[in-house]
């Protein structure tokens, strides 16, 4: 792709100082868009292509092993792949102000792994792994460069309100095209399609969806670049950042403590969130309908959630918000253990949807806030890298978990120790750390 206007170096708006400047609505609006888009990969990935995969593609346990642990350690590798992958393209990106044509790339090669997903016969079980693993790393580095693009044009409460927003229209965005998808499902007889051909439809839904919806961000600018030094190559990149951050240079001290204790939580939620398909498809039964109801319920709940706890971080903080979110989690998966009916799996889900984006958006504000300009990707690489290291691990230890009880719920359980873990760093950094740029307001 070639080198747009957007990947140019300008000044940020708030580099002199002052009140920031309001980014255009249009560049907002494209800006989120992006989750819109994005969002069908993750709700379609979590009901549809798990009950494939469980289902239709490992069934009878072909490999040895329940269709469900194929699935955990699937994503266990894409989440490897990412951890290998990203510093090097983020630091790419920071040096070449590439951070729009990275993301353009990431989401290119996931619709194209989706569109292959519905290519494949259900009996070309390798090739299927690889094209959930490549939408799956795609997904995640496009989720780096949306992020990475969220300082340029947004800063202070702006961000708050922005990222709030952003995960709140992927709830509707992964809401709507889940729809769409099942109805073609719902649909199969009379437009002649097996049930395999039918959730093959839908992942072509997943991948179109993904690619049409971010078409407006091709074109534009989104915020500042920035024109401070940058190394000649990307290992020495990486090497600067990570020495500023191990100094506690100015401007990197609070973010480095920030960035730690985020990995952990963000592993484990990641992690959890994906897995909960298994557990409603394992524990409870749930047939495909029944599953994706569940889904279309916590995605209802999920949007005003988000609303709320964005709203509310600009006012009470983002330090309080978070820990209210947080122990939501811990109550999600402390009583994972203890969930034995259908109604108590819906109350969990209920729980779950109201917590789901509240912590995630909250950090997403709190690392665009702190990232130095000129290294946004680099910052934004740097959580992705260790929370899916941490994901890959959870994933690991969620996969083995299940395979020596046979309970899912059991490996969601687990989890929670992460999680603790990964509060308790953060807590460590203070909640000062988190209220970081507050008090950037709009200017006219």
């Amino acid at each position: 792709m070639s080198n747009s206007a957007s990947d140019g170096p300008r000044a940020r708006p708030d580099d002199a100082g002052g009140a920031v400047a309001a980014p255009p609505r249009f560049e907002t609006f494209a800006w989120v868009l992006l989750d819109w888009a994005a969002s069908a990969f993750s709700t379609i990935s979590i009901t549809l292509l798990v009950a494939y995969i469980e289902k239709v593609v490992f069934a009878g346990e072909p490999w040895g092993v329940p269709g469900g642990v194929v699935w955990a350690w699937t994503l266990a590798v894409a989440m490897l792949v990412t951890a290998l992958a990203a510093p090097w393209v983020a630091a790419w990106a920071d040096r070449t102000h590439g951070h729009h044509r990275a993301l353009m790339t990431s989401i290119v090669a996931g619709g194209a792994a989706s569109f292959l997903l519905a290519a494949l016969a259900p009996s070309a079980r390798v090739p299927i792994v690889v094209a959930v693993v490549i939408a799956a790393v795609g997904f995640d580095m496009a989720a780096i460069f949306t992020g990475s693009l969220l300082p340029r044009i947004a800063r202070g409460a702006q961000a708050d309100r922005l990222s709030a927003i952003g995960y709140a229209a992927g709830y509707a965005g992964g809401a709507v095209a889940l729809i769409l998808a099942t109805r073609v499902f719902a649909a199969r007889a009379s437009l002649g399609l097996t049930d395999a051909g039918a959730l093959r439809t839908a992942f072509a839904i997943m991948g179109g969806w993904w690619i049409v919806f971010s078409i407006p961000s091709f074109w534009v600018r989104f915020g500042a670049g920035h024109s401070s030094a940058h190394a000649a190559t990307s290992s020495g990149e990486l090497t600067g950042f990570a020495r500023a951050l191990l100094r506690g240079d100015e401007g990197y001290g609070r973010l480095g403590s920030v960035l730690g204790g985020a990995m952990l939580i963000l592993g484990a939620m990641q992690t959890a969130i994906s897995q909960f398909s298994s557990v409603a498809l394992e524990e409870f039964h749930l047939d495909p309908p029944a599953l994706v109801g569940l889904v279309l319920l916590v995605q209802c709940v999920a949007l005003p959630g988000a609303l709320a706890v964005g709203w509310l971080s600009t006012r009470v903080g983002r330090w309080p918000m978070l820990s209210l979110s947080l122990v939501g989690w811990v109550i999600v998966l402390g009583s994972a253990g203890f969930v034995t009916t259908r109604p108590q799996l819906t109350a969990m889900a209920v729980l779950l949807a109201l917590v789901l984006g509240g912590a995630a958006s909250v950090i997403r504000a709190a690392v665009a806030v702190l990232a130095p300009a000129g290294r946004y990707g680099a910052t934004f690489g740097l959580l992705n890298v260790g929370s899916k290291l941490a994901g890959f691990v959870a994933s690991l230890v969620f996969g083995a978990v299940y395979a020596i009880t046979g309970h899912p719920r059991a490996g969601l359980a687990a989890l929670l120790v992460q999680l603790i873990l990964g509060w308790w760093l953060l807590s460590r950094a203070g909640a000062g750390a988190m209220e970081e740029g507050k008090d950037d307001r709009c200017g006219a």
